[in-house]
């Protein structure tokens, strides 16, 4: 066994951080990477920051022509605020149905026209989850839409953190009826637990939920990291008329120190791999708990009804190019230098859902390729694997020097066709604002990634100056959080049509802003945009005609250079 490289920056958080001794053997000890952070509760913002009255959403954006077709704005910052709510970061989630795209976010879920962007629904989440049967919610809501039923699966916290609660809706229409089910996450060392960073996944045999666990080991301790689990649930007990976890199996992976307490690393941040194909079933990758890696294993014994005979295959680790952890990421921030270097990039877990299509897995992760270098600068590293063997079949790190790149999604249809969202800044004054950017790849014969439309700006940030937490011309106040995730989905109906979603940067609640009387606090906001996978690159500079649409029409000329990004396998 060997131990993490004693080089390596992995940097302590903020809230809680848990450096745990794993001991395999009496006789040698395996010492886990530093755990990032306890992620719960979120951090809400006090009574100083409530923003000062209602919103109409961002201005949309439709392209005449070219990959961009189309963007508009999700929930933000001011929209929770609006309701009662008020949390960052917002943990970006997103999914496209028959008709429509939902949105969820800590504290608010959003419903919309996926043809025209026009938002039909914004709700709390509370709300969202009592028209469903349940009471309360904590955050760390994930949606996606089963495209084999027709239906729309969401996850979140319970009113306890210990509990998670599942929602599938009755039909197509995210607006309709919905059914829930609740489970016993993880219950913790007595002194309370938190099923921690749940994800999702789904494939023709189950859904799976991953979680890391955290608890305090004496009543008022701080929460330390326990361990991980697996929750694989036979798809048909929540996709039946009522939604049960019957016939549920759980993998739980303890982390606590003692001796032989664990025999296998199965990593954290556990993702299924979401496969809408028969015979695919039962593949997780999660990321090394002591190593610079990715580490992959398989649920057997599955059945579309059942999961209570199934069984964990071992875990290997699939030899990933080396990487540390990511720093803060940069952006220009010109008038106060302390906030150049503070929008947390996040850590190298795979955060974003992980696909399956003809024999090969996708995934993306954010990481600092330069190992022991001094570049700074975080980078999205795609992996593509064969899915019957987990060989690399090909492995790049999308950036360039001078900025970072983080928050990375993925997304690949029947066709092999690529989208890849994330958020880009850098120290530029002029380009380094936190932006939403995108881009679509083919696969080629070999499983290699061959870019199609270049780097795309799909929203660019209204200041270079995020700082949640703290007002304008003051400098941050605590860790900046971002994220912690985005999403890329397939649009069930047309397969060439990729729905984005990710995190921008409001205006400031201000007068300068249009908020008179408010705080002065910055505000996040989400983005959804449209890539079509089937429009190529044009030649550069590229020159789109975009109208721009608020509750009129207005149209402009946004001229954007096209920026190749060459990647390595």
């Amino acid at each position: 066994m060997n131990k993490i490289q004693s080089t390596s920056k992995y940097r302590l958080a903020s809230l809680a951080v848990a450096v745990l001794t794993l001991v395999a053997s009496q006789a040698q000890a395996q010492v886990a990477k530093p755990y990032f952070e306890f992620k719960k509760p979120k951090a809400v913002l006090s009574s100083l920051d409530v923003s000062v009255g209602d919103i109409t959403p961002a201005s949309q954006v439709f392209n005449a022509s070219g990959a961009y077709v189309m963007g508009f704005e999700g929930i933000s910052q001011y929209d929770l605020t609006a309701l009662g709510k008020n949390a960052i970061p917002p943990d970006t989630i997103g999914a496209v149905g028959a008709n429509q795209y939902m949105t969820t976010t800590n504290g608010v879920y959003g419903v919309y026209d996926k043809f025209t962007g026009v938002r039909t629904s914004r709700v709390t989440d509370t709300a969202f989850w009592a028209a469903a049967g349940q009471v309360g919610a904590s955050g760390d809501s994930r949606v996606m839409y089963n495209s084999t039923a027709n239906r729309w699966i969401a996850m979140s916290f319970g009113a306890n953190v210990k509990d998670l609660q599942i929602a599938v809706s009755d039909t197509s229409d995210a607006l309709g009826s919905w059914k829930s089910t609740k489970f016993e996450g993880y219950a913790g060392m007595g002194f309370g637990g938190t099923a921690d960073y749940p994800t999702l996944a789904l494939d023709r045999n189950a859904v799976y939920i991953g979680t890391n666990n955290f608890a305090p080991a004496t009543a008022g301790g701080a929460n330390s990291f326990r361990g991980t689990t697996l929750n694989v649930i036979p798809l048909n007990s929540l996709f039946s008329a009522a939604p049960s976890t019957e016939n549920m199996t759980r993998f739980f992976t303890p982390y606590d120190g003692a001796p032989g307490a664990i025999n296998a690393d199965r990593g954290f941040a556990i993702q299924g791999v979401n496969s809408n194909k028969a015979g695919s079933s039962g593949k997780v990758l999660a990321t090394s708990l002591f190593n610079a890696d990715t580490m992959t294993y398989k649920v057997n014994g599955l059945l579309p009804n059942s999961a209570t005979a199934a069984s964990l295959s071992a875990s290997v680790g699939i030899g990933e190019k080396g990487f540390e952890s990511p720093s803060d990421a940069h952006q220009p921030s010109v008038a106060i230098a302390a906030n150049r270097n503070i929008v947390a990039a996040g850590d190298e877990r795979t955060s974003s859902s992980i696909y399956e299509a003809n024999g090969r897995i996708y995934m993306v992760k954010t990481v600092d390729p330069t190992v022991n270098g001094v570049a700074d600068e975080s980078r999205i590293r795609y992996t593509v694997l064969d899915a019957n063997t987990n060989a690399i079949l090909d492995q790049g790190d999308i950036g360039q020097a001078g900025y970072d790149y983080y928050q990375g999604s993925i997304a690949v249809n029947d066709a092999g066709q690529v989208v890849i969202g994330y958020n880009r800044s850098g120290l530029d004054a002029l380009t380094g604002k936190i932006s939403f950017m995108g881009q679509s790849f083919s696969t080629g014969v070999d499983g290699h990634l061959i870019s199609k439309s270049g780097e795309l700006l799909l929203k660019e940030s209204l200041t270079d100056d995020y700082h949640n937490g703290s007002v304008f011309g003051q400098a941050s106040v605590g860790r900046q959080r971002w994220g912690d995730y985005s999403s890329v989905s397939v649009d069930p109906t047309d397969s060439s049509k990729f729905y984005l979603i990710g995190e921008f940067a409001r205006e400031y609640n201000n007068d300068a802003g249009g908020h008179p009387g408010g705080s002065g606090g910055s505000r996040w906001g989400t983005w959804v945009a449209v890539i079509d996978a089937n429009v190529a690159a044009v030649p550069e500079p590229s020159t789109w005609l975009m109208l721009v649409c608020g509750m009129s029409a207005v149209g402009f000329v946004a001229n954007r250079r096209r920026r190749n990004e060459g990647s390595a396998s």
